[in-house]
């Protein structure tokens, strides 16, 4: 009921607010489940600015997951971008690093079945792509142009207040995922503080069109670092789009000359570049605030907060939208075990505990490489710090140490940023293994939707996992490896990425992370997995 004591016109599982890359992200995931979900979303129109567009190897391996790999890489710019380093763009580079990819080059895939390097696809290209794919869930309906005004959790439910042209609306919800950007009206109204840096740095964005970077890279995806203390000072010139649309980033030194309006930005732009006749069509220029910050807590009740509205980072490696569609795939599958009833409530609470040691880690990387591009005018020339641009451990070799986990051996130790090994240790994202000669099925395809058990055929802890998880109500699917099993030819690779010998029994989440190992030799290991899997206390 609301304040008027009158019925809520609608009721939702699930209500998301905002219809950025992370809250359509949800969406997706959560009509993957069949979970009836709302997006409200209080725009008509998508920003003309870019914002976002490094898409991560493990986002990517997320929306392979979702189906929308292949047409996101089909909307992005082609091939790995290149970084180059100078004081303009008609001189000689001081620095150039090639790619994110290993030392096989950046289309290798043996660390996963995406490739290591960023895709580049800005925000503004991705979000119709994401609104496509979660109208298409029958679940999933989104609303533009309606503004959330009051969000109530009663304990039992949130009524949700929307306004738009057509009058006020109250919709009732079981939960609400508040994607509400970095002034989260949501977070603020729950009295939810952040903990951080709210004002690092100024900025501005100005959105051009220019066939520069083509021009004086030969590659439409390279991204220009400019660092000259008599021009510019420290900015970015990135690719937006196959249209010749272009973003300079950061903060010139003419900003804390002129007043923002005063400032003549083609002019600006062509001194930045070194050549006063290059050809520069100026769309747009507006200035947002460099941040560095991690909300105090990621949930209220049946409040739960996503992407900006809990981190916020410096655009240098392009972590933070990374992060937020990374928290969204986290707690999509805990939201309808939830719903579904095969899990408590209190598997809710492993969101933050999991996700938000994750935010830190990345907001601490970001600020690092921040420091290093922009760093201060007597510092000296400027350099590329390798991790910027590299970090596979970053992306993919995050782990969860408390939580929905079972065994977890490295409580809190953190992980590499430069390099990554894969294992299937607890809380580690399962290793990659193409499971078939033509290498199109990763063992990643494998998860998603419900538990998977990973074992050879005829695994004794395997089928008790089995077992157990029916008595429990858990939905599974076992998949076994060698003679008799669903991959013969590969359970050799599979054995030996996983760590595996004998009848040895990995159990995988929905997202992908290893949820336990189980061997046989403790008959109560597996309960405490399952348990732990469905937010539930162990009886002692």
């Amino acid at each position: 009921m609301n304040e008027r004591n009158e019925p809520a016109e609608r009721s939702v599982d699930v209500v998301i607010i905002g219809a950025g890359p992370v809250g359509l992200s949800a969406a997706v995931l959560l009509g993957r489940f069949g979970v009836s979900t709302l997006v409200i979303e209080r725009r008509t129109e998508r920003s003309r600015h870019p914002r976002s567009r490094a898409v991560s190897c493990r986002t990517m391996e997320v929306f392979r997951e979702l189906g929308l790999a292949d047409e996101v890489r089909a909307a992005a710019l082609p091939g790995g971008p290149r970084r180059l380093l100078g004081s303009d763009a008609v001189s000689p580079w001081r620095s150039v690093v090639t790619s994110n990819g290993t030392a096989n080059g950046p289309v290798d895939t043996t660390l996963g079945p995406e490739t290591l390097d960023v895709v580049l696809c800005s925000q503004d290209v991705l979000e119709p792509i994401l609104v496509d794919a979660a109208q298409a869930q029958a679940s999933v309906t989104i609303e533009f142009g309606k503004t959330v005004s009051t969000v109530s959790d009663t304990g039992s439910e949130v009524l949700v207040s929307v306004t738009s042209d057509s009058g006020p609306e109250d919709v009732a919800a079981k939960y609400v995922i508040a994607a509400d950007g970095a002034a989260s009206q949501v977070r603020t109204a729950l009295g939810i503080g952040t903990t951080g840096d709210q004002d690092l740095q100024t900025a501005v964005s100005v959105l051009f069109r220019s066939p520069v970077i083509q021009r004086r890279t030969g590659d439409p995806s390279s991204f220009i670092y400019l660092d000259n203390p008599d021009t510019i000072g420290a900015v970015v010139i990135a690719p937006v789009d196959a249209t010749d649309r272009v973003a300079m980033l950061g903060r010139p030194l003419v900003m804390d000359r002129l007043p923002f309006e005063d400032i003549d930005w083609t002019t600006e732009i062509r001194d930045a570049i070194g050549d006063p006749h290059e050809s520069v069509e100026l769309m747009d220029a507006r200035t947002w605030t460099v941040g560095a910050w991690v909300a105090d807590r990621y949930q209220s009740g049946r409040v739960l907060l996503a992407g900006d509205a809990v981190h916020v980072m410096p655009p240098y490696g392009g972590f933070n939208q990374n992060t937020g569609i990374q928290d969204v795939h986290n707690v999509a599958w805990k939201l309808a075990a939830v719903l579904k009833g095969w899990a408590d409530p209190a598997l809710l609470d492993t969101y933050e505990v999991e996700r938000r040691p994750v935010a830190q880690f990345n907001m601490a990387e970001a600020v690092r490489n921040f420091r290093s591009i922009v760093g201060n005018a007597d510092e000296g020339p400027r350099s590329f710090r390798p991790e910027n641009f590299v970090h596979p451990g970053l992306d993919i070799g995050f782990r969860y140490d408390r939580g929905a986990v079972a065994g977890a051996t490295a409580p809190d130790a953190g992980w590499p940023v430069g390099t990554f090994t894969p294992t299937a240790a607890v809380g580690e994202r399962a290793p990659h293994v193409w499971l078939n000669a033509e290498a199109t099925v990763s063992t990643l395809d494998l998860f998603g939707r419900e538990l998977t058990i990973l074992a050879r055929s005829g695994s004794e802890p395997a089928r008790e996992a089995a077992r157990r998880a029916g008595i429990h109500g858990i939905p599974y699917s076992l998949v076994t490896f060698g003679h008799l099993g669903d991959f013969v030819a590969a359970e050799a690779e599979w054995a030996a990425a996983y760590g595996v010998s004998g009848d040895e029994a990995i159990l995988v989440r929905p997202d992908g992370h290893v949820l336990a190992r189980l061997d046989g030799s403790d008959p109560r290991a597996v309960d405490r997995a399952l348990l732990a899997y469905a937010g539930r206390t162990p009886t002692p």
